[in-house]
């Protein structure tokens, strides 16, 4: 017998999602007659989006926030409930309190096969309203409808259990338009990294998903169909460029106050990272008992030599990365 068929997680996993299908209108029910008066109240604390270009360290970022910091979450068992978000967060929450999950794997964002309570992107959450063929988005590209369904499901789960919502979707970096609509006060957490690094390490992650390094990986800013005529290493510089420049113009929409830039190198010091997250998002969020602490070791070396990192150095001294003109 394959070995999948061994793993109780995803044995599981699998058998909540035919439920899901099946029990999703009636569970629609539950939420209108239970939890719906919680999305008209004010709002209790803002909605936190961890963003980014690919490859910044977005993940374990996630990872240990939601692990050392009592917030809330979308992890897998949520994510699976996906259509009825509100019920996923509270049957996550009921199964598993204020436990830390205590995971820091992942492939290449994807935690599915690492449990229940392991931090989710679920992008299928957004892909609800948000296109599917794109990921930049601008303020009137979604209905007011959208909008208004939006706001009431993550108002009505950050209300519900009084705590900080937190996301780590990197289209949320192309998104913050719309976002400034829903949620005009929403945090933002920047994460960033040497764009000679994160542009080798986007090519990497090319050489490992497709056969074609030319085939396109990840975000998609808004000029994306046009890098998409460049060369392999022009259209990876491109992308961390554009992704970068898109969050600088766009992070204006809301108060300076309201997004922190981290660097992908202050990963080493994590106890003062989490201190400066701590602070952004309330020092009255309590701290998770029993917590492990991620093994981070950040160690910036080159993966390419030769004429692939000459061009990559070339591309990228070429552009200004302080002011992001195109």
């Amino acid at each position: 017998m394959h070995s999948k068929y061994l793993n109780p997680k995803l044995y599981l996993t699998k058998l909540l999602r035919i439920m899901v299908t099946y029990l999703s209108p009636l569970i629609s029910v539950f939420e209108r007659k239970v939890f719906s008066h919680y999305s008209e109240l004010a709002l209790k604390h803002q909605p936190v989006f961890i963003i980014g270009a690919p490859r910044t360290g977005s993940t374990i970022l996630y990872q240990v926030i939601t692990n050392e910091l009592d917030v809330l979450y979308i992890d897998n068992l949520a994510c699976s409930l996906h259509r009825n978000i509100f019920f996923g967060v509270w049957l996550s929450r009921k199964i598993f309190k204020s436990k830390p999950h205590n995971n820091f794997m992942a492939e290449h964002g994807n935690t599915s096969k690492y449990g229940a309570h392991a931090p989710s992107e679920c992008g299928s959450f957004w892909y609800r309203w948000m296109p599917k063929d794109r990921h930049f988005v601008d303020e009137g590209d979604i209905s007011d409808k959208a909008i208004r369904e939006i706001r009431q499901e993550i108002t009505s789960i950050i209300n519900y259990h009084d705590k900080p919502l937190v996301f780590k979707n990197l289209n949320a970096a192309l998104r913050m338009r719309v976002l400034s609509k829903i949620f005009p006060k929403a945090k933002f957490i920047w994460i960033k990294r040497d764009p000679l690094y994160v542009s080798q390490s986007i090519l990497k992650a090319r050489e490992k998903v497709n056969v074609d390094i030319c085939k396109w990986w990840s975000l998609m800013p808004e000029n994306h169909d046009s890098l998409k005529k460049l060369t392999a290493v022009e259209q990876i510089v491109g992308q961390v460029y554009f992704v970068e420049q898109q969050i600088e113009k766009d992070k204006n929409m809301f108060s300076a106050a309201n997004v922190l830039t981290l660097s992908y190198n202050e990963l080493n010091e994590i106890n003062l990272v989490l201190t400066r997250v701590h602070e952004f998002l309330g020092g009255d969020i309590k701290v998770r008992e029993n917590s492990m602490r991620a093994p981070i070791l950040i160690e910036e070396k080159n993966s390419y030599a030769g004429e692939v990192l000459s061009q990559l150095e070339d591309k990228i001294s070429a552009l200004d990365w302080n002011g992001y003109t195109s």
